[in-house]
């Protein structure tokens, strides 16, 4: 065994065994008047006799003491191999990435980009910084590729308050980041701003050491940027429109980095990756010492004798008392654990798209639970699966008072109605929904399940017309041929009326497109919380393009 911060022992067990000899030697007022035979005859038991509390709970301090100086028993050392280059990637969240000249937006779409460049890198620590006027370290240096995609999944416009770009701030918190590694690497998704002088950024990278590539979003055609409904306009009051800035090239270039404008395959990332790899480090090996941490039982028995202390034992019946709450507490404790496993199994399978797998797991969750958040992941479980009338007891089953989750629940409501193709309950959902909060998606499907109910509607009623015509056509008396030749005459003309006027309606009918249709079925909404992020303080602070987009 050994102890790795045996500085604790010195600095606390010490003065602990000075401040207990002081407690046991110093008598109360009772111990000096009465004698001690006096004193038990008085005395009503109360439990553990004084002294033996104080050396119970003496011993608990001295536990507890030793547990933070960290006794471990070593196993032995294993060699590993190490290959892990650094690499920091800045998004740009400024408004003019808010621009739709990429689907849905370049923000989005930057997002996505750099949601592939992680899950496809390999051998890379990766921190990530958000920029608009000022920078944000969003993620420090770290391999956890899970975490670094949820900080990133939630990054948007309003991350930032204070709009602009500042390349200068991005380039400042990525020298801070990387520190002092021989290899500094960033990526920049940017739509390039609307700075035409580069030469203070590429002057601070080169005095830095920082190699920059970029990843260019947006069209040299432009687009107009959206805001509260409309769009962003200059002083004059003309609507502005932002373009791909090419400019922000000579960053790249002057850095011995690249300049990569974003594509709609997976070229782009593939080449962005490939150019990484002339910078990567050499595989080196560690040494590192394997060992079993032995705090926790230490721990332990100290957490047992503060309970003997200030819980005291006098009777069998209290000793019985305290076992049931023990036994209690511990099935609590393994029930919870094993909820948690539960679910983080449950996730596991629901992220692998196992939905049947996912659905076991949460169905045990729900039993034991009952809760409205373990009722929703099941009801979503299921309605993945594929099993909507059971994904709808479930999401009627969620009862809570936070607006957001029962906004959710409503639209996940009309999506199962709509996937069983009752599109007038979809609608109710969807209306339901929106009175809460206003949300995008739902407004998107509510415009669809009404087109989808009209299209259902007019089915049936060109079935009643066939039908209609059908019986019609029975039970025709013989009269005389001009009579038959009259009839047959206008019945053609009514005929062709009859086409015209359905040929008019069907040039009204808007058609649902292939497209729109697999858009939505695709889509299931969980909004999480925004990305907590960190402000970083630059040193040259003030350096960047005055428009506010």
């Amino acid at each position: 065994m050994k102890i790795l911060n045996i500085e604790f022992i010195y600095l606390m067990l010490i003065p602990s065994l000075v401040l207990l000899y002081l407690i046991i030697t110093n008598k109360s007022e009772l111990d000096r008047i009465f004698d001690k035979d006096v004193l038990s005859r008085l005395k009503i038991d109360m439990g553990l006799d004084k002294n033996v509390k104080l050396i119970l709970l003496f011993l608990a301090l001295f536990l507890m003491i030793f547990a933070l100086s960290r006794p471990v028993i070593l196993k032995g050392v294993v060699e590993i191999e190490s290959k892990k280059t650094p690499v920091a990637l800045a998004l740009d969240i400024s408004k003019s990435m808010l621009a739709e000249d990429l689907f849905p937006n370049r923000l989005e779409f930057a997002k996505r980009k750099m949601e592939e460049f992680i899950k496809k890198s390999k051998n890379l620590e990766i921190s990530l910084i958000a920029f608009a006027k000022e920078s944000f370290i969003v993620s420090p240096l770290s391999g956890d590729k899970e975490a670094i995609l949820f900080l990133l999944k939630n990054l948007d416009t309003t991350s930032i308050t204070m709009q602009g770009t500042n390349f200068l701030a991005a380039l400042e918190t990525a020298s801070t980041l990387l520190g002092k590694e021989s290899i500094k690497n960033m990526i920049i998704f940017t739509d390039g701003g609307d700075k035409e002088d580069f030469s203070r950024e590429i002057d601070y990278a080169k005095k830095s050491g920082l190699k920059i590539f970029i990843l260019a979003f947006g069209s040299e055609k432009g687009a107009p940027i959206p805001e509260d409904g409309g769009y962003v306009k200059d002083k004059s009051q003309n609507i502005v429109i932002t373009k791909l800035n090419k400019q922000i090239q000579s960053l790249a270039l002057e850095t011995d980095g690249e300049f990569i404008v974003a594509s709609s395959g997976v070229q782009d990332i593939t080449k962005l990756l490939n150019s990484l790899k002339d910078f990567e480090k050499k595989i080196t090996k560690q040494k590192v010492t394997q060992q079993i941490e032995l705090y926790p039982y230490f721990l332990a028995v100290a957490l047992f004798l503060l309970f003997i202390v200030f819980f005291s034992i006098p009777s069998k019946k209290k000793i019985i008392s305290i076992l049931l709450f023990l036994s209690v507490v511990t099935i609590d404790m393994k029930a919870g654990i094993f909820d948690f496993k539960d679910i983080k199994k449950a996730k596991e399978y629901y992220k692998k798209e196992k939905y049947e797998k996912a659905v076991e797991y949460f169905e045990k969750v729900a039993k034991s639970k009952k809760s409205s958040q373990s009722f929703y992941d099941l009801a979503n479980a299921y309605y993945k699966s594929g099993k909507y009338k059971k994904a709808i007891k479930y999401y009627n089953l969620v009862q809570t008072p936070n607006k957001r989750l029962r906004r959710y629940v409503l639209h996940n409501l009309g999506n199962s109605y709509f996937m069983l193709k009752d599109y007038k309950k979809a609608i109710d959902f969807y209306k339901k929904a929106l009175a809460i909060e206003y949300d995008k998606d739902t407004d998107h499907n509510l415009e669809l399940a009404k087109k989808m109910l009209k299209k259902s509607n007019q089915k049936g009623s060109k079935k009643e017309d066939k039908n209609k015509k059908e019986n019609n056509k029975e039970g025709k008396s013989d009269k005389k041929s001009d009579n038959k030749g009259e009839r047959s005459k206008k019945g053609g003309d009514k005929s062709r009326e009859k086409k015209k006027v359905k040929g008019d309606e069907a040039k009204k009918e808007e058609p649902i497109s292939q497209r729109e249709e697999k858009k939505w079925l695709k889509m299931i909404q969980n909004i999480p919380q925004k990305t907590l992020v960190y402000k970083n303080e630059t040193k040259n602070g003030g350096d960047f393009s005055e428009k506010p987009w």
